[in-house]
């Protein structure tokens, strides 16, 4: 066996499984959404998976090279998705993942209405505490003999 079969992906029997063609395929995930693990003390947001996380990973890899996965309908919203040479080249040959996997506007899933409401209710309680802090702050002013009205 060569070395480009090995390393490529042509497919065939690698390891006990039967590999599909995936040759002008990428699969691109992004694990944004995995933040269960933060890493302390890092100036940029990281996290430290886990090994079900990693696990998980190499799943989804290997059920994107079994043989019978259809590679341009393999996809996840918000985590993985297999992309064909022609996207990517049609989007300039970008890969940033962002780009290719589909992510979901969990906005429009909110009761803005209640979501007003609680926003308001914020605001209020946030203008009455302004106020009783500038109160404070006048009469702490006029005890000392500056009135500042």
């Amino acid at each position: 066996m060569s070395a480009r079969h090995i390393l490529g992906k042509s497919g065939g029997k690698y390891h006990g499984r039967q590999l599909r063609n995936r040759e002008h395929e990428i699969l691109f995930m992004d694990l944004r959404q995995w933040t269960e693990n933060p890493v302390k003390g890092e100036q940029k947001k990281k996290v430290q998976l886990v090994t079900e996380q990693i696990q998980r990973v190499a799943n989804i890899y290997h059920q994107w090279q079994a043989e019978g996965t259809d590679g341009n309908n393999f996809a996840v919203p918000e985590l993985y998705r297999s992309v064909g040479i022609d996207e990517i080249e049609k989007n300039n040959w970008t890969l940033v993942p962002s780009k290719y996997i589909e992510f979901i506007d969990h906005d429009l899933e909110m009761d803005y209405s209640k979501e007003m409401a609680r926003i308001q209710q914020e605001m209020k309680e946030l203008m009455q505490r302004e106020k009783e802090s500038q109160k404070m702050l006048e009469e702490a002013f006029k005890g000392i003999g500056y009135d500042i009205k």
